[in-house]
């Protein structure tokens, strides 16, 4: 019984130590080449839930390295000269992530947002 219980906790464990690997790989290889790397303010185990879904829209070229982000119709501001930006959300208060190609952002937000928009409704949205 104790070789098993030993044998889950280490899979249990070789499994999060291969997945945070993948995470800061991917992060590391695409950095120069992909936006940038959009974290929720969550557990390690949701915290890259939306870069997930941003790196998927940057391979399909529906967004730009830096992308103009709405969360509930509200522009969300950060700077684009880091590397990591933290978002004020966690994975449950999400309930959508949408993108808007190049061209969509430019003529619905503005001409100087052309590297795409990433879209954020939220479960409850602040008014």
């Amino acid at each position: 019984m104790e070789d098993l219980v030993e044998k889950i906790s280490f899979n249990k464990s070789n499994y999060q130590m291969k997945r945070t690997l993948s995470i800061i790989s991917s992060i590391l290889l695409l950095g120069c080449s992909n936006p940038h790397a959009f974290v929720l303010n969550d557990s390690e185990k949701n915290k890259y839930f939306v870069l997930e879904k941003i790196n998927y829209a940057f391979e399909k070229d529906q967004i730009g390295n830096s992308p103009f982000i709405v969360i509930d119709g509200n522009p969300f501001n950060y700077n684009k000269k880091q590397d990591t930006i933290l978002l004020p959300l966690k994975k449950s208060d999400i309930l959508s992530v949408d993108f808007l190609n190049k061209n969509s952002s430019r003529i619905i937000y503005n001409e100087k947002e052309n590297d795409g928009a990433i879209i954020i409704t939220t479960k409850i949205q602040k008014r």
